[in-house]
């Protein structure tokens, strides 16, 4: 539930960063006045962790033993398959 949360975080983070690249539009900015700009450091140290979570979440999933052995436990799932139905 944490790594859907981040990710949507992090895509509503990204799509902010395309409005300002592209319309010089801060969504952040004009949600939170310049009178509440610890609010808006705080949405973007939020965002930030995210980020880092999901980076967590990808090295970890990448270099787990079930992902490495994945491969090969699906050819010997399937040829263990293949053998049951002869």
């Amino acid at each position: 539930m944490i790594t859907i949360i981040a990710l949507i975080l992090v895509t509503v983070g990204a799509l902010n960063w395309l409005s300002v690249g592209i319309f010089n539009f801060n969504f952040v900015n004009w949600i939170f006045t310049p009178n509440a700009y610890v609010g808006a450091r705080v949405l973007y140290a939020i965002v930030g962790i995210a980020g880092v979570w999901l980076i967590a979440y990808l090295i970890y999933n990448k270099f787990s033993p079930k992902r490495i052995h994945a491969v090969e436990d699906m050819a010997h799932h399937k040829r263990h398959e293949d053998s049951n139905n002869r």
